[in-house]
């Protein structure tokens, strides 16, 4: 013991003046004493191992410059009055810096003062520096302390101190669940924002109610952090930002809400929050990043829980929102799982939304913005989302003004049993539907389709896979409250369709919702390579695999391998192409009208009109009294002119390489036996020139031998099918 005391006199006269009358106290000085950690008769605040271990920071947390047994040979000094605080530091850094050991006290600081950057101050439990109101603690060293109280007082701490993680408990935080801490959490955030430090809340139950999140600050959990509202009317702990950029909030646990305006380069990662009654909401935020929380069930009812408004280059990924109750147990249009309201270039990623009020994920526009452009919701994608069991749609992309919304990417996403659609398409322009999976076995309250397009312009519908649905697989529906209510420009290819109106609903009363692919709303739509099945057992009612009720529409290459009924309305102009009587051969007029293959009489279809009945699977052609069935012959050789072969009379003949049907009339071999069946807008009439009226009416048709073409009356001349008058005389 001698040998060690006499090394560290040695020390002790190296770095020290011997004019410091406070040192000058003999072997058994202050500085003296509180060095020597080996022997038992030292005083109770001397800097031993068991005193640092005692309320210190240890472990993994200890400074490399901590007081320890390694490092007595350090320059050190321990100040020996509260009053000399200001002192201590100059005189160890007048000697090249150190550590400078406060024993348990209050020690004043009432003047601006500097830590150097060469010394660490090594707080005893009881230590505290109270920085005056209006004063600066200008830290650039280190800190070693314990997680108790060292810092009190209005004054704030600046710097480049070399400490990387500051804690609530070092500005008076308790984290009992009985202090209301949150004083010194903020104190701890204000102070990390001004020396660029990361919060770190231990385990513990800390109360707080609202917190002021601050530019350039980290606050991160350890695990076992709990956040919890100290106020009767909010139970949330809400954090609130207005301005602020480059913070990370993260792995905290609590009822959490966030209140963030104009925020830039921020990250909110990790939360576990559970029972939360307010939302997070995002306003003019930009360049964020919402990853990987988990908020479970919400007790918010009313609005959305993740919300983005006006919101700019978002990132909202790996998130998991659930609620146990299907729907959250409250009716449809409230809270929403992520909303992205008059927003752009945001992406909407990975996230598991199940049972919320609303929809799972909604991209819409935000009718309190009078802005135009501001209120625009454009370039936004939703990608790799599950959505199960939600109130609404399980993706929807809305504009309350049409086309407000548009530029919207809906791909990959997984929609099980959400109330109304898998996705919906609602007043958007310029969209994408595609890769999605969709699935809805429980629902009964299906609005059109899986897929859901409402009048939307310019939406491409490619390669998704519904099975087990209400009603039908793909809609279009006519949007009687937009300027532009028809659905045009729409392209429906490459789908996989099975088990639609699963629920085996009666379509009479469900809008006739019972195809695989329905058109009633849709204009200039192309509908190529999607596969129609249909292995449900039992069915009370029929299902169809393509409906059309207007418009203008290419229909080819589909594969119904179950020859579902394929029908249109008499008002559609269609070109079927294909070899398949399912694709639809060339001007034919497909229908479910009735028909009677009994020759009897049909009203309200012109003569001339020839139409496919789904019910008896046959074709019929309207004379100009009755209904007759109609024998199809498919000539797959002929290149020209009127059929080489003979068949009987009241046979039909289409010319698969010309694309012209001809109608064999007269018996034996006389001539004019053929008739070419020339079809013209919606109702034609078709007659044998001997039979045209000299007083012909607008749609008469006629093959004219003399010139060897059809010919038709426009209301005002006879003209060929090239358009050009045509001098006849019937």
């Amino acid at each position: 013991m001698i040998d060690f005391k006499q090394k560290l006199k040695k020390v002790m006269k190296s770095i020290l003046p011997p004019k410091n009358n406070s040192l000058a106290t003999g072997e058994e000085g202050d500085l003296v004493k509180a060095f020597i950690s080996a022997a038992s008769d030292l005083p109770v605040n001397s800097v031993t191992t068991a005193n640092i271990v005692d309320g210190a920071v240890t472990g993994p947390k200890l400074a490399s410059s901590s007081v320890s047994a390694d490092k007595l040979n350090l320059p050190w000094l321990s100040v020996t009055d509260t009053t000399h605080f200001a002192n201590s530091l100059a005189s160890l850094k007048a000697n090249g810096g150190g550590i400078l050991v406060l024993p348990s006290g209050t020690y004043a600081v009432n003047a601006d003062t500097t830590v150097d950057a060469s010394i660490t101050l090594h707080f005893m439990n009881g230590a505290k520096l109270n920085i005056a109101s209006g004063k600066k603690l200008i830290l650039n060293g280190n800190i070693e302390a314990g997680l108790v109280q060292i810092f009190t007082g209005n004054g704030v701490i600046t710097g480049r101190p070399q400490i990387k993680e500051l804690y609530p408990q070092w500005f008076g935080a308790i984290a009992d669940g009985k202090n209301d801490d949150t004083q010194g959490i903020q104190t701890a955030i204000n102070t990390a924002s001004s020396i660029g430090g990361t919060v770190v809340f231990p385990p513990g139950l800390y109360n707080a109610s609202s917190l002021n999140v601050k530019s350039n600050v980290r606050i991160v959990g350890e695990k076992g952090a709990v956040l919890q509202s100290t106020s009767a009317t909010s139970p949330d702990t809400i954090f609130n930002a207005m301005g602020v950029s480059n913070f990370e909030i993260a792995e905290l646990e609590g009822k959490i809400s966030f209140i963030l305006n104009g925020c830039s380069d921020f990250v909110i990662r990790s939360l576990y929050v559970r029972g939360n009654t307010a939302n997070w909401y995002l306003y003019q935020a930009s360049d964020g990043m919402i990853l990987n929380n988990q908020i479970e069930n919400t007790l918010n009812t009313t609005e959305r829980i993740i919300y983005l408004n006006d919101c700019t280059t978002m990132l909202v990924d790996g998130n998991r929102i659930q609620n146990t109750t299907l729907f959250n147990n409250v009716g449809p249009n409230n809270n929403t799982g992520i909303n992205v309201s008059s927003s752009k270039y945001c992406k909407v990623s990975n996230n598991h939304v199940e049972n919320c009020g609303g929809q799972g994920i909604c991209f819409d526009t935000n009718i309190g913005i009078s802005d135009i452009n501001e209120r625009q919701c454009f370039s936004n994608i939703a990608i790799a989302n599950i959505v199960i069991g939600n109130g609404q749609e399980g993706i929807t992309a809305f504009s309350s003004n049409q086309f407000e919304t548009y530029d919207i990417t809906i791909a990959n996403n997984i929609c099980i049993n959400n109330r109304y659609d898998g996705i919906e398409i609602w007043g958007v322009r310029q969209c994408i539907v595609e890769g999605n999976s969709i699935s809805a076995p429980l629902m009964k309250e299906y609005s059109f389709g899986a897929i859901n397009i409402y009048g939307s312009k310019d939406i491409i519908v490619n390669g998704n896979s519904i099975e087990n649905v209400p009603n039908s697989g793909i809609a279009t529906a006519y949007g009687y409250n937009y300027p532009e209510p028809t659905c045009s420009n729409i392209m429906i290819t490459n789908n996989r369709i099975q088990n639609w109106n699963y629920q085996d609903l009666n379509p009479t009363v469900n809008h006739d919702q019972n195809c695989g692919i329905n058109l009633f709303g849709g204009d200039y739509t192309v509908v190529r390579g999607n596969i129609f099945m249909d292995t449900k057992s039992g069915r009370k009612y029929g299902i169809k695999a393509i409906s059309v009720v207007q418009g203008h529409h290419y229909i080819q290459g589909n594969v119904n391998p179950g020859n579902l009924p394929i029908d249109d309305h008499v008002e559609a102009d269609m070109i079927w192409v294909g070899r398949q009587i399912a694709d639809r051969i060339p001007m034919l007029r497909m229908s479910q009208l009735q028909g009677d293959i009994n020759n009897g009489s049909m009203s309200g279809v012109d003569p001339g009109s020839v139409w496919y009945n789904a019910n008896k699977f046959a074709l019929f052609f309207k004379g100009y009294e009755k209904a007759m069935l109609t024998p199809m012959i498919i000539d797959e050789n002929s290149t020209s002119g009127f059929p080489s072969a003979d068949y009987a009379p009241g046979y039909m003949q289409y010319q698969l390489q010309t694309g012209r049907l001809f109608f064999r009339g007269k018996t034996g071999s006389s001539n004019g036996k053929y008739t070419e069946v020339v079809m013209k807008d919606k109702f034609i009439n078709l007659k044998r020139s001997t039979e045209v009226t000299k007083t012909p009416v607008e749609g008469d048709t006629y093959y004219d031998p003399t010139k060897k073409k059809p010919v038709y009356f426009d209301g005002t001349n006879w003209r060929d099918y090239a358009g050009n008058i045509v001098n006849v005389n019937p």
